[in-house]
Order: C-alpha cells, then structure tokens, then sequence
C-alpha cells in the first residue's frame, strides 16, 4: 500500500499526467466536435457548368435541375475554379458539348467531376454517392428523354422528410471512437514510459534492496496507470453525456474499464520489454497508430476483405467501438449481451497474459546482477 500511494505521488507530481488526464480528453472531443459537427453544419454546395449550349441541351439539364430548389446544386459560370479554390463551391459538375444529344441517342457520355481543395472529404463523398446512383440509374427510365420531359411537378409537392428509425443525433456517432481512443492513448503513453524510465534512473536496484516484491511493484504501476486511462474515458463520456450522448450508462462504463485494462497492460508489457524510453515510445506509438486505424474510425470496415474483418473482430477497441455504436443506434437484445460478454472476457484474458509476462520480466530486473550472469 505504501509503494502504491508512492507511485500515486510520483506520477501526479508530472504535469505529463494533467496532460493525459484532462487536455488530452478535452482536446480530443473538442476537435472530433468541431471536425464531425462540420459536415452537419455545412450546406454541400455543387456547381453545375453546362458546356452544351444547345437549347436541348438547356432544356434537358434544366429538368434536372428543377428536382433541387436549395442551394445543393446550382449553375455556375466559367469562374467555377476560382470557386472551388476559395471553397465556396465543393466540387462542380461539368456538362459536356455532347452531353443532350448523345442522351438523345442513346450513347454514353461523360461527365466531369472537379473537386474542391477545401473541404476535400465532403467532395469525395459526394463523388462517391453520385457515381453510385449513375451506376445504379444507367439502362434504367431516370435519363430517358421521354421520361424527362414529364418530370416537372407542382411547386406545392413537398419532398419526403429523412428520418431514422430512433432519434440518433448523427453529431454524436463519433463519440465512441474519440472515448475509447483518449482511454486507449492515456494506457498506453503512460504504461509504456512506467517500467523503462524507473530502469534508466536506477531505481531497480533500491527496489530490490529495500526487499519490494515484483508484484507489488507491478501493482502499483498498473493500478495508477490504469486509473488514469480510466478516469481520461470517463471525463470524455461526461462532456459527450453534456451534449446528448444516451447511451446506457452501464454499458459504456464496462466498455471504457476493459479498454482502459488492456491497453494499460499492453502498454506497460512494452515497457517491461524495451530497453530504453526512445524504443519504449517508438513500439508504443506504432502500435497506437495500428489501433487507431484499428478502430474503424478513420478505416472503411465494411469495404476491409474477410481476412481483414476477421482481424479486427479480435483487437478490443474495434469490438468496444462496434458495441457502443450498436448500443446507440439500436435497442439492446441478447445477442448484444453475447458480444459485450465474449469482449470483456476476451480482454481480460489478455491482460491477464500480459501481466504474467510483465511481471516476469520484472523479477528479472529485480534480480541481482551476479544471479543474471549465472
């Protein structure tokens, strides 16, 4: 007890720590607000620039046209570029010279499709709902000439309303990433610099004159790192909790301490194996980078070959992710509570392999240098 509230001392005397424990949480959800509030909050603004000035062609592409009464989509001049470079404009459509009479005759044409350097995701993500619907829409009736020529409608017809099937705030569906990766990032900064700094500074040797068991010693290390990993995740749920996260607070209170378990182990694992801080934080940050796109945050999942699934149906923090998502999206039944249970055991599991090893490579520090040369 007396070396645990030591270590406690030790590591809250760091300001590294207030780092971890309270800028790195808010640093983090104030970003992922600002950057995943953006695409919410911005209008996407489309341009159209029609090279076929045919009255077929103004005719034809003014059909289209009239399905958008906002600012989605709109004509614009040939000053587009400079639209795009100032990002009033995230990408522009332009119209070729052939464009209505090869509709008219039933022959494929192109169609030009510029981006934007502001903004960039939000024009690929348009280019990529667009190019699916053409490739959806061709051979069918939406660009017969025919069909066009009836597809004007009264003013008064109101569009459908978009709806989900639960009230999902789409402005907090990051919020399970950004939890899990403060906790994530706080286990593994601070375990993976525990071990390795108390060997460069000497201290192995006062620790084992003074008779400190291994276990204790490893205890004491995990016991405050993890608290710190811990409480980072919890901080980050109360400011998401502030602004209309709901989700069963019991289950991301399991989801957070499991991932606050693991990856404090692992970190600490790598600290116990390096022989230096520069190493330590060189495999610490490797493998923060691997979990971070590990965690389907910044990865498309679904897109991944089924070797590449299976892989991350294993790593924690992608199962926790897909778990609290699930949770927020959808009521909670059993095969819910099968998949939570299968994550918490499998994590603990691990942790409990990476504390044996831990505390192996411990006892070998603590060991009298004349006994290693033996």
């Amino acid at each position: 007890m007396m070396l645990l509230k030591l270590e406690f001392k030790r590591i809250f005397s760091r300001p590294m720590t207030y780092v971890v424990l309270l800028a790195l949480p808010v640093l983090f959800v104030l970003l992922g607000s600002v950057f995943f509030n953006s695409f919410g909050a911005n209008n996407l603004k489309i341009g159209v620039y029609s090279e076929d000035k045919s009255p077929l062609s103004k005719f034809t592409v003014g059909v289209v046209m009239s399905l958008f009464h906002g600012q989605t989509i709109q004509y614009v001049g040939a000053d587009y570029v400079e639209k795009l470079k100032s990002g009033e404009l995230h990408a522009v459509v332009i119209i070729p010279r052939d464009f209505t009479t090869s509709l008219f005759s039933a022959r494929q044409t192109q169609i030009k499709y510029v981006p934007s350097p502001v903004d960039t995701q939000l024009s690929a993500a348009a280019y990529l709902v667009f190019k699916k619907l053409f490739e959806d829409l061709s051979g069918g009736p939406f660009f017969n000439p025919k069909v066009l020529q009836q597809m004007y409608t009264s003013s008064n017809v109101p569009a459908p309303s978009l709806v989900t099937d639960r009230e999902v705030n789409f402005s907090q569906v990051f919020a399970p990433s950004l939890m899990l990766l403060i906790t994530m990032f706080a286990g593994m900064l601070l375990g993976a610099g525990s071990i390795v700094n108390d060997r460069e500074r000497g201290l192995f040797i006062y620790y084992s004159l003074g008779k400190v068991k291994s276990i204790n010693y490893y205890f004491a290390k995990f016991t405050t790192t993890f608290v710190i990993s811990f409480v980072a995740g919890l901080i980050s749920y109360a400011m998401f909790f502030a602004n209309g996260f709901s989700v069963n607070w019991t289950v991301v209170l399991i989801i957070i301490l499991i991932n606050a378990l693991f990856h404090t182990s692992l970190g600490i694992t790598i600290s116990v194996l390096s022989k230096s801080s520069m190493t330590s934080n060189l495999i610490s940050t490797i493998f923060s980078i691997l979990l971070l796109f590990s965690s389907g945050s910044l990865t498309s999942v679904s897109s991944l070959p089924e070797f590449g699934k299976r892989i991350l149906n294993v790593i924690p923090i992608y199962k926790s992710v897909y778990l609290l998502r699930m949770a927020q999206l959808f009521p909670a039944d059993n095969d819910f509570t099968v998949l939570l249970t299968k994550n918490v055991l499998f994590s603990i599991t691990v942790s409990f392999l990476f504390a044996i090893v831990s505390i192996l490579g411990i006892i070998r520090e603590f060991l009298p240098k004349s006994d290693l040369a033996k």
